[in-house]
C-alpha cells in the first residue's frame, strides 16, 4: 500500500527584510530617546552655566536645572 505524500517546498524569507510596524516602532523609540539625551545634555550645560554665572555657589543645583528645562523648552517651542 503506497502513500502519495506530497511535500510542499518551504518558503524562503525575502532577501530585503520588509518594514514591520514593530520595526517602525522600534525606530521611532531609539529617535526619542536620542533626542531626550541631547536634551538632557543640553540642560545639564545650560544649568552648570546658570551655576558659573551665579558664581559657582552650592545648593541650588535644582533650582539652575529648572530654570535650564524651562529656558530650552521656551526656545524650542519658538522654532
Amino acid at each position: 500500500m503506497e502513500q502519495n505524500l506530497s511535500r510542499v517546498a518551504p518558503q524562503r524569507a525575502s532577501a530585503m527584510p520588509q518594514a514591520s510596524p514593530a520595526g517602525e516602532k522600534t525606530d521611532q523609540m531609539a529617535q526619542a530617546f536620542k533626542r531626550a539625551v541631547i536634551d538632557h545634555t543640553h540642560i545639564e550645560q545650560r544649568a552648570y552655566e546658570l551655576y558659573e554665572q551665579r558664581g559657582r555657589q552650592d545648593g541650588r543645583d535644582l533650582e539652575d536645572w529648572l530654570k535650564a528645562e524651562h529656558e530650552l523648552a521656551g526656545s524650542v517651542s519658538r522654532k
